[in-house]
């Protein structure tokens, strides 16, 4: 549609008429009744300061020779304020030479009406500029709305990196023997540059319950990361059971400060659990939720892989199986070659 195709429903937008001569408002009044406008008067230009300061007006028409600080003045003072900066402002003055118009445009006005009034012609421009300022403040909330899905859309992108480039490293890790105790650390170190929490611990699941198995904190200000003794518990048994019974991420906003619980499942199993607290500057929100999810299925992997190797017995375990099916495959494969014997 052509801009000039445009035509808005203005009716209830508030209008402040900035006049001294009594006569003068009472002709723009009755102009501007029948329009539906929301119509305030002001017979001076510290009056008009004040009215224009509680009310917010979406026009202001304003005189240009007044008693005190006249309409110039009056302008210079109004465009000062962050709230009235955008409220266009239209003057109505007997000059028509250009030094006044100019001066009227340098102080901020955006148009001028010339006395004595045409009725056409003050509706004309004021529903013009009413029309232009709703539409640039549509404009201008739009852009802000896509201002915040693009700067959300390059968090989550930056997230997935990190959480890709944290999965790599734990499947780096994998490629070698390590600890328990050392790939703890990885994970939590990669927790912490993924989600930039102060604080993150990892409790792993034993017969008696939920341990805490390792902890990290940012030190000072900095990138550098520190292993910390933990009491048995931090966090609530209550939470702990509902990451039990959903095997789903819980955010615990009600404590301080905030924290996330982050089950650690494998093949449907719980190994344990992340719980990171949120700092001051990062509330975690449903994109990190989900990161940290998709990067624990990665740790489970790495750290069930540890379990393993520390813990004699599942070693054991393990050969007894691999043995069992060793047999097995040769007891077919004795079968297959006792039958090609007994072929004639």
């Amino acid at each position: 549609m052509n801009p000039s195709e445009v035509h808005l429903d203005l009716s209830g937008s508030k209008i402040l008429i900035v006049d001294d001569v009594p006569a003068n408002l009472d002709v723009l009044v009755q102009a501007l009744d029948k329009g539906g406008y929301n119509i305030l008067v002001a017979s001076d230009g510290e009056t008009a300061l004040e009215v224009a300061s509680y009310s917010q007006p979406d026009l202001i028409l304003l005189d240009v020779m007044m008693p005190g600080i006249d309409g110039y003045e009056t302008c210079r003072r109004l465009k000062e304020k962050p709230e009235l900066r955008a409220v266009p402002v239209i003057f109505l003055t007997a000059r028509d030479d250009l030094a006044g118009i100019v001066q009227g445009f340098e102080v901020g006005g955006l148009d001028y009406v010339t006395k004595p009034f045409k009725r056409e012609e003050v509706l004309a421009r004021i529903r013009t500029h009413l029309e232009r300022a709703i539409l640039a403040r549509r404009l201008a909330e739009l852009n802000a709305r896509l201002e915040e899905k693009v700067a959300e859309r390059t968090r989550q992108l930056q997230l997935k990196v990190k959480e890709l480039e944290g999965k790599d490293r734990i499947a780096q890790h994998l490629l070698t023997f390590h600890s328990l105790e050392e790939t703890l650390a990885v994970v939590l170190e990669v927790v912490a540059q993924i989600t930039g929490v102060t604080r993150a611990v990892v409790y792993l699941e034993e017969e008696e319950g939920l341990r805490p198995a390792a902890a990290i904190r940012s030190a000072g200000g900095g990138t550098v990361f520190e292993q910390e003794e933990l009491p048995p518990h931090t966090a609530p048994a209550a939470d702990f059971a509902l990451v039990r019974e959903g095997l789903e991420p819980v955010r615990v906003a009600t404590s301080q400060p905030p924290r996330a619980l982050v089950p650690i499942l494998r093949n449907g199993v719980l190994l344990g659990l992340i719980e990171v607290e949120e700092s001051p500057d990062h509330p975690l929100d449903e994109a990190d939720l989900h990161t940290l999810s998709s990067f624990a299925l990665q740790a489970a992997v790495a750290i069930n892989d540890a379990q393993v190797r520390q813990d004699p017995e599942s070693w054991q375990d393990q050969l007894d199986e691999v043995l069992e099916i060793h047999q097995e495959l040769g007891a077919v494969e004795g079968l297959d070659e006792l039958s090609e014997d007994l072929k004639p």
